[in-house]
């Protein structure tokens, strides 16, 4: 009996494990950098090198302008993923902006050529 149990346990855990490797979350306590796009979206990387898109509900104002960017999540661990209603909280002269996030998704390299070319097109527009 101990041993069909375990084999159950074995294979539960095997069908499970490729699962979780292949759903990173962003998680606080990884963020390595980020980067605006605009002031409702930015592009943050955490410690693995890997990229998230975040979608701001707000614009944030001058986004792309700020040194230091601080992300408020509502979990009680740092080891929790950043979810949709956590905040990213941006420096102003009268205090933080609080900017809650609608989106994160992982940001593919397809996501991240269609953004150079958005960019590139509106460089060549005419003001």
């Amino acid at each position: 009996m101990k041993t069909i149990f375990a084999l159950t346990a074995l294979a539960a855990t095997l069908l499970v494990t490729p699962a979780l490797a292949n759903s990173r979350c962003l998680q606080q306590s990884q963020i390595y950098s980020w980067k605006a796009l605009n002031d409702r979206t930015l592009i943050v990387e955490d410690d693995f090198h890997d990229k998230f898109k975040v979608s701001l509900m707000v614009a944030c104002q001058q986004l792309q302008f700020h040194q230091a960017l601080a992300f408020r999540t509502f979990s009680n661990t740092a080891l929790a993923c950043v979810s949709r209603g956590d905040e990213v909280l941006s420096g102003t002269p009268i205090g933080p902006q609080h900017c809650p996030i609608t989106k994160i998704e992982p940001y593919t390299a397809d996501m991240e050529k269609a953004d150079k070319a958005a960019a590139d097109a509106a460089k060549a527009e005419p003001h």
